[in-house]
């Protein structure tokens, strides 16, 4: 993902971002966890945490911690998932496309 989308993607409400991860797979969330972990993984962890069960937070945190490698089209195909859900569900004033 281009740093610019990363950028942009840091700055969304809470509130937005939760809408967009609740709509989105769990693959989708792992997988961007995984390759993105200090811009994505707390603002991540932090929207979903009042939004979904403990034990379904404990799972996605045990799979984020076995350590996958993902491939570049693992990580490209979450970036697209995310990216289509936030152009869904027109949280950004403009289409975003990265």
């Amino acid at each position: 993902m281009q740093e610019a989308c990363v950028f942009a993607l840091m700055r969304l409400p809470q509130g937005e971002l939760k809408k967009v991860l609740l709509k989105g797979s769990m693959r989708m969330i792992k997988y961007l966890v995984i390759a993105y972990p200090q811009a994505m993984g707390t603002a991540f962890l932090d929207a979903l945490a009042p939004a979904v069960s403990p034990a379904t937070l404990r799972v996605l945190i045990e799979e984020v911690s076995r350590g996958q490698v993902l491939t570049p089209g693992q990580i490209r195909s979450a970036e697209n998932e995310f990216i289509n859900l936030i152009n869904e569900e027109k949280v950004l004033p403009a289409v975003l496309s990265c």
